[in-house]
């Protein structure tokens, strides 16, 4: 059975081993031991309430194999963005230019480095061993997140992004970093980004230029790539257009992969999911009629959610297995969060 829960301290060895498989490229998870550690500690604290991270808190999920008794994946929530350390994207705009003079009227696309998300949400951190790509566990590790956000929805913003990984070529470097951003870090794609993963994005203001940039300038190879998601994440951009997320013309600084953002409560599955009470729970043994669904508790500092089935008895009261109880924590009477 799938299980996603709260990291825990002792799952330090395994986020590792995950990140280190995940590679360089997702920023959310680098395969730094000493930064990983920090972002357990301070997942920690956000589950603990911790005052020190009051309207940072920071959500890191992971996907627990019952059966083998191993972590599969990460997912993660991030309440507010920028409100201690600037997010930086880049806007894609569109600036209209004439003379009279010569008879010329033309379109220019223009790229500004923009602070717009400040205090969104963000979702990330979202890694899957290849080995468990089948079976509709991907989508559930995608989306279980927005359970936790309808069920707590005063921790979070109204609006919510996620990033999407740029393109790359099969050097693992971005044609678009390479014509713009090197010029000003000096560095390879790769220890960019993994500077930007484990220091923040300081750096970002220090060396990046202020004014718009004119993408008709940059080199045909980095404008081709602007907006477009790396060919391994499309089925993940697609899954978030399938919840209402759309691209707004917002693109990352290092790679210029598309930025995706909705309204928190017109997210389809924060939108229609529901509470139910727990009249009765069956045995393993027996058969459940009912849908499989996506389910939680409702309990915020051990927030467990699974994917199983789920039978509606009338008056907003559930049933569910004796397996699906154990793994979530809750027992007849207990209210759990489905859809």
């Amino acid at each position: 059975m799938m299980l996603v829960r709260p990291v825990m301290l002792a799952d330090h060895a395994e986020i590792l081993a995950l990140a280190q498989e995940a590679g360089i490229g997702m920023t959310s998870l680098p395969p730094d031991a000493g930064v990983l550690q920090s972002k357990i500690e301070y997942s920690v604290a956000s589950f603990a309430r911790k005052q020190e991270v009051e309207r940072e808190q920071r959500f890191l999920f992971v996907l627990e194999d019952t059966e083998k008794g191993k972590l599969v994946g990460t997912t993660g929530i991030a309440a507010h963005v920028g409100l201690s350390h600037p997010f930086y994207s880049y806007k894609l705009s569109t600036i209209v230019q004439a003379s009279d003079a010569v008879n010329v009227y033309s379109f220019q696309r223009v790229l500004h480095m923009v602070n717009d998300y400040t205090g969104a949400s963000e979702i990330g951190s979202l890694f899957l061993l290849p080995d468990y790509r089948r079976d509709g566990i991907g989508r559930f590790l995608s989306r279980c997140r927005y359970l936790m956000m309808a069920e707590f929805p005063d921790l979070f913003a109204d609006i919510v992004i996620s990033e999407i990984r740029g393109v790359q070529d099969e050097n693992g470097d971005s044609p678009f970093y390479k014509n713009l951003a090197q010029h000003f870090f000096k560095m390879e794609f790769q220890q960019a980004d993994f500077v930007n993963a484990t220091k923040g994005g300081q750096f970002i203001s220090d060396l990046m230029p202020k004014y718009p940039i004119y993408v008709n300038l940059l080199d045909p190879k980095a404008q081709a790539v602007i907006g477009q998601p790396f060919k391994a994440s499309r089925p993940a951009m697609q899954l978030l257009e399938s919840e209402g997320f759309r691209h707004q013309g917002y693109v990352d600084v290092f790679d210029a992969g598309p930025t995706m953002q909705a309204e928190r409560v017109q997210i389809r599955t924060v939108a229609s999911s529901k509470r139910g009470t727990i009249e009765r729970i069956i045995p393993d043994a027996d058969v459940l009629a009912g849908t499989k669904n996506m389910l939680a508790n409702t309990t915020f500092d051990n927030f467990r959610m699974t994917f199983a089935p789920v039978q509606e008895v009338a008056g907003g009261r559930v049933a569910i297995t004796a397996r699906t109880a154990d793994v979530l924590k809750v027992k007849a009477g207990d209210t759990i969060r489905y859809v």
